[in-house]
């Protein structure tokens, strides 16, 4: 079991970590939109281009159209490259959230296994209770249950504790960028 030190440094270091790759997830996809509107707009141009007589006259106003199919191909392809390595980079940002998350959950795990030995103590007490036991025995059964010598508290708090510090971080974090 780690100590509560460790459990805390642990825990906030993949917080952080998420934090980064969420960031850096949310800058690659702004920088996708750009390209993959400029794509969009190359496409669009293309098809004009192509057929000039599926389109309103308006269109014809605008001297920024480029009726060049040749130019118009070679500015697709490099947009294409370019987008599908920050699609390649948002993989690579997913994949580290997702490994985060597992790593989170076996910290989580870690935490609960004084439960799960408390668990085990609990189901011998309940067998031991079926035996004929004096009544100083009975009163060390129930001090046993009450007390649950498993369960390590000062860890738990100190995790549940680390959990409410985030979750208010993150509160205030979304009223600034909302209010």
């Amino acid at each position: 079991m780690l100590q509560p030190s460790t459990l805390k440094r642990r825990l906030v270091t993949l917080l952080e970590e998420f934090k980064r790759a969420r960031q850096s997830w949310t800058d690659l996809n702004d920088e996708g939109l750009t390209l993959a509107n400029t794509l969009v707009n190359t496409k669009i141009q293309e098809r004009h281009t192509d057929n000039p007589s599926d389109w309103t006259p308006e269109l014809n106003d605008f001297t920024s159209l480029n009726n060049d199919r040749n130019i118009l191909d070679e500015k697709i392809v490099p947009l294409k490259e370019s987008l599908q390595k920050i699609i390649n980079k948002m993989t690579k940002q997913l994949t580290k959230m997702k490994m985060q998350i597992l790593q989170l959950e076996f910290l989580l795990e870690e935490a609960c296994e004084s439960m799960d030995n408390e668990m085990d103590l609990k189901q011998k007490i309940i067998l031991s209770l079926e035996l004929e036991l004096e009544k100083q025995q009975f009163i060390v059964i129930l001090s046993t249950w009450l007390n649950q010598p498993y369960i390590d508290f000062d860890k738990i708090i100190e995790f549940e504790n680390i959990c409410e510090i985030e979750i208010q971080n993150k509160k205030e974090n979304y009223i600034s960028n909302t209010g």
